[in-house]
């Protein structure tokens, strides 16, 4: 019995998976050393009391969290503080052509997002979810008048395809539109489907 529960125990232990354990590894001590550089920045900028006043019980709460911090410590200390000796100096750094022109080209594709998300969130406002009446929209916002008279354009094209019995037609589609207006306003149907649609 104890036998069993050991193999159940041990699955991970195989070298099948060592592989795994030894990424595994890698990735924690980066994550412990980026910790300790972060803190460090954060010492440096703000003070070395920074810490002890943005998490004042963190370390009586939570003794346990940062011990395999210690056992490579050391190591890490060294290897920060030997980052933080390296010095630049950009002040008589010189831009070549090349460089330039990227930096010009990267401002034109920020400009061209600009535009777009503009563009998008212009249709984003004038978009009518699928669960509004769609005849209480109105398609235009402007204030100022219109510039030619209602209906004088719809006339034309009802003339041109129709040529005779334009009026005719146009009465029996403004006839069909009433019927459909009087039963929606008084059925009040519910539009479907009742989420966006957003193909």
């Amino acid at each position: 019995m104890q036998e069993d529960i050991n193999t159940v125990m041990s699955w991970f232990s195989s070298p099948v998976y060592s592989r795994y354990w030894q990424h595994y590894q890698q990735a924690m001590s980066w994550n412990q050393r980026h910790r300790r550089a972060y803190m460090k920045a954060l010492e440096a900028a703000y003070g070395p009391s920074y810490r002890q006043e943005q998490h004042p019980g963190s370390q009586q709460r939570y003794a346990d969290w940062n011990e395999g911090e210690s056992e490579d410590g050391e190591d890490g200390d060294e290897e920060s503080s030997s980052d933080s000796e390296i010095e630049c100096d950009v002040s008589n750094m010189e831009i070549s052509e090349e460089l330039r022109q990227y930096f010009a080209q990267t401002e034109r594709h920020r400009e061209e997002l600009k535009k777009q998300q503009q563009m998008e969130a212009e249709q984003q406002d004038g978009y009518v979810p699928a669960d509004r009446d769609l005849r209480g929209v109105s398609w235009r916002s402007s204030v100022a008048p219109p510039s030619e008279r209602p209906g004088e354009r719809r006339a034309a094209e009802m003339k041109k395809l129709y040529g005779e019995d334009a009026a005719k037609i146009s009465a029996m589609e403004a006839a069909m539109q009433l019927t459909f207006d009087r039963n929606c306003d008084r059925k009040q149907p519910k539009y479907w489907p009742v989420i966006p649609l957003k193909l």
